[in-house]
């Protein structure tokens, strides 16, 4: 059975884009996974005599360095690539395998989608698209179930044409593929069951940050510095969508961290602020491990985990301050792995499953039973009704 013959199965909410799957309606409880920071496989960078003699030449001849060449020849990515690759499509299979017990009906991303330079509309784009999500995510727990697209920092190295291919041609190419109605790096959706709805707004983050609109960053593209412009657009957007729904839940879905046990975007004060007059909650990535923050009344869910892990991002396990609920790491390793989140009237219940590592017949990562969550936290509290006193459908 084709997709498209899949979506005439589920319940089409009014702003279905074009040919998109969507997550079925009317369930009491409903279960979605979180994921991000997974996009490695099919990158392949550039070779190393290239990055290391010839490169410094063209910049001290003056040669203007295209940024996802500058990206792909970053020494770190560089490094990680052949383990992220593995780890990337290990965590796949485990999700699978999780989500088949749990009955997952969509998957939520928090972007970094396609390292090391995102992807646009070229030949080799597309093939990166097919093999660094549309295969690698395939299978019974996959297949036919929506994808509510975000973008992270990766996604935005090719400027323009990148976003664009991510926002407009990806979900002509796979009906899974969810980035709005509009073309936009921001949209809102309702998830929507028996007695409850879940409101969630997708802002583009990568706009927010001071530092990519610094000339020597490789995130100061076109788009980065054209959006950059217009961030009070993106608050005015998450601030009208979440005062026009009367949800349950409302949930900000977003790239980078507000607080981190890494690097801490305060940029991002303008969207928490509307979040927490809501009594939201924020879903993130960029931080490549899975963590829980508590911080001034707000829950903050850090996904990062599905493909190189970093242990660093989570201070290697160690809480920096009573914020830090919980973090998937230890003093050598972070956790791959994702989130679950079932909602229902009652609660939102985060499950963060961390994956038992193995490796080269070594447990770098143990989990003694990887089935099971390793940790979880419910939320209660409604959100706040919209102020206009009536709800989206």
């Amino acid at each position: 059975m084709s997709r498209v013959a899949l979506t005439l199965g589920l319940a089409l909410g009014a702003s279905a884009a074009k040919n998109s799957i969507v997550a079925p309606t009317g369930a009491e409880t409903l279960t979605v996974a979180l994921l991000g920071d997974y996009g490695w496989t099919g990158w392949q960078p550039l070779p190393l005599d290239f990055c290391n003699n010839v490169l410094p030449k063209l910049k001290a001849d003056g040669v203007q360095i295209p940024r996802e060449i500058q990206n792909d020849c970053d020494p770190g990515d560089r490094q990680a690539i052949a383990n992220a690759t593995i780890e990337e499509g290990s965590t796949a299979r485990y999700i699978e395998n999780v989500c088949l017990r749990k009955n997952c009906s969509a998957f939520i991303s928090v972007g970094d989608n396609f390292y090391d330079s995102g992807v646009d509309f070229t030949p080799e784009g597309i093939q990166r698209f097919y093999e660094g999500w549309a295969n690698m995510y395939a299978g019974e727990a996959f297949n036919g179930k929506p994808w509510y697209q975000a973008l992270g920092n990766h996604d935005v190295v090719a400027g323009r044409a990148g976003v664009d291919f991510q926002t407009r041609i990806a979900p002509l190419m796979e009906d899974r593929w969810y980035f709005g109605n509009d073309n936009l790096p921001y949209y809102t959706y309702d998830l929507t069951g028996s007695n409850w709805t879940a409101t969630f707004v997708v802002v583009d983050s990568d706009c927010f940050i001071n530092a990519y609109q610094e000339a020597t960053s490789v995130y100061n593209t076109d788009y980065v510095i054209s959006c950059h412009k217009e961030t009070q657009k993106q608050v005015d957007f998450l601030r009208k969508s979440f005062a026009e729904s009367d949800a349950t839940w409302k949930i900000l879905q977003i790239h980078h961290g507000y607080v981190s046990s890494s690097s801490n975007y305060t940029e991002l004060a303008p969207l928490i602020d509307v979040v927490r007059e809501n009594n939201g909650v924020v879903v993130n990535g960029h931080d490549h491990c899975m963590a829980h923050y508590h911080y001034q009344g707000m829950d903050f869910v850090l996904t990062g985990g599905a493909g190189y892990a970093e242990a660093g991002d989570c201070n290697y396990g160690v809480p920096l301050g009573p914020y830090a609920k919980w973090l998937g790491a230890d003093a050598k390793q972070a956790a791959n792995g994702f989130v679950t989140l079932d909602i229902s009237y009652n609660s939102l219940n985060f499950e963060y499953y961390a994956r038992d590592m193995l490796l080269n017949g070594a447990d770098y990562y143990s989990v003694k039973n990887d089935q099971a969550p390793s940790y979880s936290f419910s939320v209660t509290k409604h959100a706040t009704k919209g102020s206009n006193g009536y709800g989206r459908k």
